[in-house]
């Protein structure tokens, strides 16, 4: 008998029609005798009509009503995975994240799991019954209601396979696994069939839809083998583990738009430092970042700009805020293997076809699993596409 954590993305559970087809699998998966975990998102586009909701009757929605409204959403996807399961003759129980003890920081809207307690989804389980947890969301150690962000859903399952030390982790979703590129801008690309967790965490960074950036550090830390396939077809395209499939291997060409490239003028040190505290507590992810004595460069999502105008009016007071130039029309291209340091023969393969395909890349990073540049966000699909046939073409 095996304990499985399964998680259901949104799209495998948009109608009622789905959420029995999911619960005919779930059942299967049962009567082989093992035992269940479900974690369940919110039904298809629900969470982004909630959300239009609230734009609709406040301007500024505060973040604490937000998480209240938003975690509505996978309570209906629970109720009634429960209610299918039961109908075909098994037992199930539905909770959510704050019943099952999923502790979180204080901060909403984008929260941090602390500890999953867990207590009830043991005694569920050892009474026979098939489990069913809410995704996305938790209980802040303030007894507040507390989100996860966008695919959070998946943090909570792994999570959970953590704590209850489950045999398998299955985050099942609309695609088959981790595919090397986009497969709407490249239809033949290949899949990972194998991927570690530091460059799944790349290709996280570089907005590769597949998991969130802090389901993959969660599955890291707490050594979590992640397997990646379709909840339509029930086929496992990828495995994400501690070691990568192939040390010489490409395993990403990504391209994420919707960036902004910031050039803040300071001599300060101490109002350096203290942005650089204040976006940390915001929430502001960085995806590049260069100091200089007279200035300080970094790459964001466009979304923070709010935030980060907020950082630096904190950080003044009243006073003027420095001096600063947005860019916030560019994308970042990634290409995230293994052994692509700057010496390296990977790194240089890269390279050259930058070269053969007159790519002139503008604030180049280099490191040991990813090489990635800021271009105008026009370019980004057209370069995507580029880069896979001049490095990968020949081998899908």
């Amino acid at each position: 008998m095996a304990l499985v954590v399964q998680k259901y993305g949104g799209s495998s559970v948009a109608t009622p029609e789905d959420i029995k087809r999911v619960a005919r699998g779930i059942v299967e998966e049962h009567r082989k005798g093992n035992q269940m975990v479900v974690v369940v998102s919110a039904m298809g586009d629900t969470t982004d009509h909630l959300v239009e909701m609230a734009r609709a009757v406040s301007q500024n929605p505060p973040e604490r009503e937000m998480d209240m409204l938003l975690s509505v959403g996978e309570r209906i996807s629970i109720a009634l995975l429960a209610m299918a399961i039961s109908d075909l003759g098994h037992e199930a129980i539905s909770f959510t994240g704050s019943q099952v003890g999923i502790i979180t920081d204080d901060r909403h809207t984008e929260a941090r799991i602390l500890e999953v307690r867990g207590l009830r989804i043991r005694e569920a389980l050892e009474s026979g019954k098939i489990v069913i947890v809410a995704g996305f969301q938790g209980v802040s150690v303030n007894k507040e209601i507390t989100t996860l962000g966008r695919g959070g859903s998946d943090t909570t399952a792994i999570a959970l396979a953590a704590a209850l030390h489950a045999d398998r982790c299955e985050i099942l979703k609309d695609v088959e696994g981790v595919y090397v590129a986009e497969p709407r801008l490249i239809p033949q690309t290949g899949l990972n069939p194998q991927i570690s967790y530091d460059e799944m965490i790349e290709m996280a960074n570089m907005g590769a839809g597949v998991l969130k950036t802090e389901s993959v550090e969660f599955a890291r830390h707490n050594k979590v083998n992640v397997a990646v396939g379709s909840s339509f077809s029930g086929n496992i395209g990828t495995i994400i583990t501690e070691q990568p499939h192939n040390s010489s291997a490409i395993s990403g060409i990504v391209g994420q738009k919707g960036m902004a490239h910031l050039k803040i003028v300071t001599r300060d040190p101490v109002l350096k430092h203290r942005l650089n505290q204040q976006m940390a507590a915001r929430g502001v992810k960085v995806q590049a970042y260069v100091l200089q004595p007279e200035s300080l460069e970094m790459v964001i999502q466009r979304r923070f700009l709010p935030v980060l105008e907020k950082s630096l009016q904190a950080i003044n007071g009243e006073g003027e805020i420095p001096q600063w130039i947005c860019n916030d029309s560019i994308g970042i291209i990634g290409i995230i293997g293994t052994g692509l340091n700057f010496n390296s023969d990977n790194a240089a393969r890269v390279f050259r076809a930058l070269e053969r395909l007159q790519i002139s890349p503008e604030l180049l990073q280099v490191s040991e699993l990813r090489v990635s540049w800021i271009m105008p966000e026009e370019k980004i699909d057209k370069t995507v596409k580029l880069l896979y046939r001049e490095l990968l073409g020949n081998q899908h």
